[in-house]
Formats: C-alpha cells, structure tokens, sequence
C-alpha cells in the first residue's frame, strides 16, 4: 500500500477506488469544522435508517448535511430562501427538483442541535403513489405538488408555462382518480396521508432493529438473539452462537461487520463444543451519564459472562476487536482463562508519521496518524464512509482495492457478499452507525498494547502472512515482547484470517501451551 506514481497515499487511493470521480481534496474532506461534525453525528444517527430522501436545514436556510459522492446530484439545494427564518409546522415546499416535505419540530428529537430548525423530505411520483395510491402522470403529480405547496390553480398553470383550462381539466381527472369531491377535499387527503407515510419513516427508525433482522436473516435458527436487561435504564444486545452448553468464547468482533467470514461458522463450533458470544458494538446504546461509552460496553460484556456463563472465558479479538479484548482481560481478569489476538493491529508508534509522510505507510497506520494529527478527521471519515457504504457496488470496490495483494481476502470478500450479506451489513453500519464504527478507530488510538504487558492470562496470537492491512512483522514483534505467548502464522490468509482458518484456529485454542520466556512460533 506504498505511495502510487500519482503520488496518492494509502488512503486516498483507497477512496479513490470507492469513488471513481472523486478528486484530490482529502486534507478538505478530512478536515471538517467541529459544526460539521456535530450535524452529521446528528443526522446519520437519527435518520441513516430512512427510506426516503432527508436533510437537514439551519435557520438561515443552509443546508446542513452535504452529500461527498460525486456525480450524485442531490435533491436538495444549498440554500432553501424560501424556508428560511420560517417556523410554520409542517408544510410542503417546492424546489427546483421537485416536492419537499418540511418537518420543523424538532422537539421529537432531543439530541437535535440547536442550529437545525428543520428536516426536509424530498418526495418522489413514487413516494407519492406509494402513500395516496394514485397513480398520477408526470404532469399530474407537478400540478398537485404545486397545489400542495399554496399555488392557487392560475399561479400553478402558469408556473408550468399552461393554460389555465388545461390545468383545470387535469384538476378534474386527478379528482376522478382520487374519488373525491373538490380541491380542497383532495389537498386534504393527499396531505394526510403524505405526512403520515413520511413521519413514519422518520419516527420509525428508533423502534426498529434492522441488524437484528440481518442476523436472522442470514444465520436464522443458528443465532440466538438476547436483549438482557441489567438495571432499568440499559437494554444489552448479545447474540449467540453454537453449542449451547460448550466451552464459552467471548468475541469482541471487527470494525467491517459483527459476523465472521464464513459460511460454516456455526456448524464448526459446535463441532467443537464452543459457544460463542458477542455484543454487537456498533448497535450498543450507551446511556449518557453512565460513563463513556468504552467503559459501557466492557461493563455490559463483564455483566454477560457472569450472567451467561459463570466460569472464566476465552476472550477472542478479531482485529479492532482486539483492543477490547485487551482492555476487558485488563479490567476484568478473574473472567478471563486465556486471549486470543486475531488479525492484530498495528501499535501506535513515533515512526508513524514518517511513513505517512514518505507514503510508505499500511492504511491502517495512515488513518492513525492523520487522526492524531487532527481530531476533526473523524468527521470526514465519518463523511467518507458513509458515501463509499451507502452503495454496495462503491463500498465493493474499495475493498477490492484495499485487498488487493491478498487473494485470500479477495475469495473471502467474495463469499461473504454473496453468502453473508456483507454488502448489507456493511451499508447497515453506514445508515444506523457510521459514527461507532469511525469510534472504533479513534478507539486503537489509544495505547492498548500497553496493557498487554500487564495481563496475567496465556495470550495467542494468530495472523496471516498476507495481511496487508495490519503486516504481520508489527502483530510478530508485538507478541515477541511477551513471554510466553504463542504466535502462529498462516501462509496462505490474509486479514480476513479468522473465517479462513477458523478451524485450525479453533483447534489451536486447546493446545497445550508451554509457557517460556520467548515467543514459540508456528507457521502453517
């Protein structure tokens, strides 16, 4: 992943891979003001699970929330002149792209900034049929949606360049369609039941679980999902995997998705008398005022083994998993028999930024660095994601090129979009979690690896030569500095190690381990 001939990094040509169009302006987009950041957590949050087009204006009549892929023209101009300055409840606008939905209260959403005084919904014929069913032409829909907007039928004819005898005409098939009698009858049910299909899809977001339907989806009757309640405040999510009774695996998942890449995940932990469990991090709702959210998450992960299991655990992390895994074994290691470390990251080092500089750097070092240089690149990230997720095909291309020196990851990638709903999870963390996920790399910021010295429990590690995004030298080095830890290496895997090898690795937890003051080396 070294510096290209065009002189773009790591990263930059990764996106470039996701968004073909795209130009050099990263130090921009990685760079947003702490505003920017602020609506966007907003928004992605509230409304990443919507159906419908949405957006959110300021009281200036700024839009607020931009879109970073290219060539996507978005419904919604910069400057909405029309709304601004106005609060009037709910009503329709028009624009030049067509029919807007404006919702201004915002007291349905708390954590709503102060600086967004409206949500805009932009309505298509499609929407339209599928809320009044009628079925109108073009030219229908552009005549009710005038109408909806405060056109008498004169201004509307003559906004459309018509006859007023024309449009009155079309009035009269429109009311014929409708069934009912009179404009203003019409207006009346169009606009009810408008608002209610749109406010169903903007409120609806918050009682829905679409992971929860995914994981089913894919897994169905082999995943048990728990919603466990420790006090009255916190509802935990974990899913369960394998032998009911067998030996417990506590599995704190990667950054891509909350599963792992393959098929027979579930048949070969059974085969092994394994249960394995997860709290799906980026779904977790941390509570404000109970702590940070990391602090959260380990709690409710301490809270399940003692509840689930009742005896020590292995503790397993698969690549950002494996700073959690670290950091709970630290805070809690009378839960935990032995860690594993899969597909480890990279430790955060001075010589970093050096590499960034010469474009010798992996990605993941890259990210690292430009975080540390600047905490606004979260939010760009956060904006990148987001343009790269939303759209398989985009976020396929990305990981295509981001793992394109192993082929082992490639057939992974492969398998797990066309077996595993990859590209869905992948756009469900970008609708309903863009931010947790971006956390997570703001998460292995911190100096994880530090408390790995200090852990008490046997500690294996297992990579694969073909990992380019966290080379195996650094995972090697790391585990060297331990005594008594294993450290097995895999020819023929890249970072997607852990679905690749799952059972040789699963094998691999029951070896007997030799403690020394060295690190013993396997190489498969």
């Amino acid at each position: 992943m070294s510096m290209s001939r065009k002189g773009r990094s790591a990263l930059q040509e990764t996106v470039q891979a996701g968004l073909p169009t795209w130009r050099d302006h990263a130090n921009g987009t990685l760079s947003l003001p702490d505003d920017m950041r602020v609506f966007d957590r907003f928004f992605f949050g509230a409304f990443g699970d919507c159906n419908l087009p949405v957006t959110l204006y300021g009281h200036d009549g700024r839009r607020l929330v931009h879109p970073l892929s290219p060539g996507e023209t978005s419904p919604f101009p910069e400057h909405f002149a029309e709304f601004a300055g106005r609060a009037n409840g709910p009503r329709f606008a028009m624009t030049e792209a067509g029919l807007v939905y404006v919702f201004d209260r915002l007291e349905r959403w708390p954590l709503a900034p102060r600086s967004v005084a409206a949500i805009a919904v932009f309505v298509t014929r499609e929407t339209f049929a599928a809320s009044t069913a009628l079925d109108l032409t073009p030219s229908e829909f552009r005549l009710v949606s005038l109408l909806l907007t405060g056109h008498d039928l004169a201004s509307a004819a003559a906004f459309v360049d018509a006859s007023y005898d024309t449009k009155r005409k079309q009035v009269r098939l429109i009311l014929e369609k409708a069934g009912v009698n009179g404009q203003p009858a019409l207006l009346r049910e169009i606009s009810i039941a408008l608002s209610s299909y749109i406010l169903d899809d903007l409120l609806r977001p918050d009682q829905r679980s679409p992971e929860v339907d995914l994981v089913r989806d894919v897994y169905g009757r082999d995943v048990v999902v728990h919603s466990i309640s420790f006090d009255a405040t916190r509802d935990i999510p974990v899913w369960e995997f394998g032998a009911r009774r067998g030996q417990p695996i506590l599995y704190f998942h990667s950054m891509l998705a909350p599963i792992m890449f393959t098929p027979d995940m579930v048949e070969e932990l059974r085969a092994k008398n394994l249960r394995l469990l997860m709290i799906p991090r980026h779904f977790f709702r941390a509570n404000d005022g109970a702590g940070t959210a990391q602090r959260q998450i380990l709690k409710a992960a301490s809270e399940i083994v003692e509840y689930f299991c009742g005896e020590p655990v292995i503790c397993m992390g698969e690549s950002a998993g494996c700073a959690w895994a670290a950091q709970f074994t630290r805070h809690h290691p009378e839960q935990v028999s032995e860690v594993v470390f899969v597909a480890t990251p990279q430790a955060i080092r001075p010589e970093d930024e050096a590499r960034v500089l010469s474009g010798s750097a992996a990605l993941f070092s890259e990210v690292s660095t430009r975080f540390r240089q600047d905490g606004r690149v979260i939010a760009g990230l956060t904006r990148i994601y987001n343009a790269i997720a939303r759209v398989p095909s985009l976020g396929r291309k990305s990981l295509d090129f981001m793992l394109r020196e192993a082929p082992s990851d490639l057939a992974s990638i492969d398998v797990a979009y066309r077996s595993l709903a990859l590209g869905e999870w992948i756009r469900l963390i970008a609708n309903k979690a863009a931010r947790a996920s971006i956390d997570e790399v703001a998460h292995l910021h911190s100096d994880w690896v530090k408390d790995l010295s200090s852990l008490t429990r046997p500690m294996r590690f297992f990579h694969g030569v073909e990992d380019t995004l966290c080379p195996i030298d650094d995972a090697r080095a790391m585990a060297a500095g331990i005594p008594g830890t294993t450290f097995r290496s895999f020819e023929d895997a890249g970072h997607l190690v852990l679905g690749q090898k799952l059972d040789q690795i699963l094998d691999g937890l029951f070896v007997d381990q030799n403690a020394n003051d060295s690190v013993i080396e396997q190489s498969v």
